[in-house]
């Protein structure tokens, strides 16, 4: 009974050796990348918006959007898109969209959300810093439309290896 316990030792540390060496390889890489980005025009403003890297997940965090103009105050309807641009082609990255049946009004400030999966390659995110952007359509309470846009601007927050 001893010996078969000892055998199980011996097993369970060698597989601890063997696994310890089957983690991710940072290849040069780091294993964590972290951007934050943020925007503003004279219509809406987008801030704290981040965008985190590792070797199993990629997360878009939307950040907070903001409306400084009156006009939006009276919006039953919105639509807004978070796109990369690279070249000719616009990648959708994260979208949502809120109607109010009510003709109350939607206030159009807050959180905008976040997804987590294949979202962003560590080789597009050279397309990022300068092809993100920000788009919002808006229906207000009289049946107009609008339509505001602007460019965000990416920051990597993370300098070095974090392994």
């Amino acid at each position: 009974m001893r010996k078969a316990g000892m055998g199980l030792l011996v097993l369970f540390f060698c597989c601890c050796l063997i696994l310890t060496g089957c983690g991710a390889s940072s290849k040069g890489e780091p294993s964590l990348v972290v951007y934050s980005f943020k925007g503003e025009n004279e219509q809406i403003s987008i801030s704290n918006g981040v965008i985190v890297l590792t070797p199993n997940e990629e997360i878009f965090y939307g950040g907070d959007l903001t409306g400084k103009q009156e006009a939006l105050s009276d919006v039953v309807e919105y639509s807004a898109a978070f796109y990369a641009v690279s070249g000719n082609e616009q990648k959708t990255l994260l979208s949502s969209g809120v109607a109010d049946k009510t003709g109350t009004g939607l206030d159009i400030s807050g959180p905008m959300g976040k997804i987590a999966g294949d979202i962003i390659s560590r080789a597009q995110i050279e397309d990022l810093q300068n092809g993100l952007f920000f788009e919002l359509k808006t229906t207000g309470i009289n049946g107009e439309q609008h339509q505001y846009q602007m460019q965000l601007t990416l920051t990597q927050v993370t300098k070095h290896d974090t392994n």
